[in-house]
């Protein structure tokens, strides 16, 4: 049978000029970048700076448990919504959620406090991201399809992991060279001292701004895929598919 030719630059090039695509991947960039990347940063501020280790373990639970509750509801949410709308809002919480950790609250109680409840304002707005960031990929690769009349989702779902990769891994490396120019000495590991503990406050705070301004910046304005766009797409990929 005759094959379809396969041109893996061209495939690259079309990945590039597909703004969904391009606004998927950027937010998922933003995010490892963000919360991965400060990973080093929190266990310093929670062990020298609250001198409370044991609240690192909640507040992590805390991040992740908003994706849970988010789950039983997606399907609701994107059918009234869509994906677009729902995850550029989630988005805009998560600035105002990691605004909160730039208040002067100091490191007693009421710091902790704080932080934890800048935490689940940045995690509520996280939660919906989380749950359909792999559906917006699918809904840039048929964008993909409807507009160069051809599948290409394997090129589109490798270079999507592997700029999510490289954020994975340079995200930290990054951080660690910006953590040793505030004063971090790797060598003392969590233990140090409280004005270098105090400068990986502001660096976790900067960390989680960056990262939900990116985020909420490549999905409201570079991601174009709304809820009307897709159910136009998703009927004419249908009927062109049809015949």
């Amino acid at each position: 049978e005759k094959k379809e030719k396969f041109n893996v630059f061209k495939a690259m090039g079309n990945f590039m000029k597909n703004r969904a695509a391009i606004g998927a991947t950027l937010a998922a960039m933003a995010m490892f970048i963000g919360m991965q990347g400060s990973a080093t940063a929190t266990t310093v501020l929670f062990q020298s700076y609250f001198g409370n280790a044991k609240a690192s373990g909640i507040v992590m639970l805390i991040g992740y448990l908003p994706m849970f509750l988010f789950m039983p509801f997606v399907k609701k949410v994107v059918n009234k919504f869509g994906k677009k709308e729902a995850c550029a809002a989630g988005a805009a919480v998560s600035v105002f959620g990691a605004l909160l950790l730039f208040l002067p609250l100091g490191n007693g109680t009421t710091g902790l406090v704080g932080y934890i409840i800048a935490q689940v304002f940045f995690g509520l707005g996280l939660g919906f991201y989380t749950c359909v960031s792999w559906a917006l990929m699918a809904d840039a690769i048929d964008y993909n399809e409807w507009k160069n009349h051809t599948k290409e989702e394997g090129t589109v779902y490798s270079l999507h992991s592997f700029f999510r990769k490289l954020a994975q891994g340079l995200g930290p490396s990054g951080v660690i060279l910006i953590m040793s120019a505030l004063g971090y000495n790797g060598e003392l590991g969590a233990n140090q001292p409280f004005e270098v503990a105090e400068n990986m406050k502001w660096l976790v705070a900067a960390l989680y701004t960056f990262s939900a301004v990116v985020m909420f910046i490549s999905i409201a304005f570079i991601y174009d895929l709304n809820k009307k766009k897709v159910a136009q797409m998703t009927e004419e990929l249908a009927a062109r598919r049809a015949k």
